[in-house]
């Protein structure tokens, strides 16, 4: 994909932390009796994310059966676009699942990459504000949370 994917993990934050108290159910009522949304428990968005991975997870089965004329561009097109669409979900959900339990997910998610990076030695690194890193396997010991 060409489009800019610029969005970073607290732009998503903020928004979710802004939209909750606005978010309707389907009858149009306020979905959330406190405006942060833990008025559901973490166990709920837990769910929340599953039924969001069960969505792709449906849609990624009927891609495989042939439910879809993928060698058309149009269906192609549009079935790619439902599958970006489901992503998206399991991702806004994650997030706000991840800040009811207090974790932000874009540094816990840089922590966990690079201490993966280095398990399997690997080159690729982020460091702070989303700077990314490819280095001399050497300097694997270097401190990337300071900033550069």
């Amino acid at each position: 994909m060409d489009e800019d994917n610029g969005l970073s993990f607290r732009t998503l934050r903020e928004a979710n932390k802004r939209r909750l108290p606005q978010f309707k159910d389907a009858q149009g009522r306020t979905a959330h009796a406190l405006p942060d949304g833990s008025d559901w428990s973490p166990a709920e968005w837990g769910q929340a994310v599953l039924g969001e991975l069960g969505e792709l997870a449906n849609l990624e089965k009927k891609i495989k059966r042939g439910d879809f004329d993928m060698d058309n561009p149009e269906v192609a097109r549009e079935v790619q676009t439902e599958v970006a669409r489901e992503f998206a979900d399991i991702v806004t959900y994650l997030d706000i699942y991840a800040m009811q339990r207090g974790v932000d997910l874009g540094e816990a998610t840089r922590k966990k990459f690079n201490e993966v990076s280095r398990r399997v030695k690997a080159s690729v690194f982020i460091a702070k504000h989303d700077t990314l890193l490819v280095i001399d396997p050497g300097q694997m010991e270097l401190d990337f949370d300071r900033p550069l």
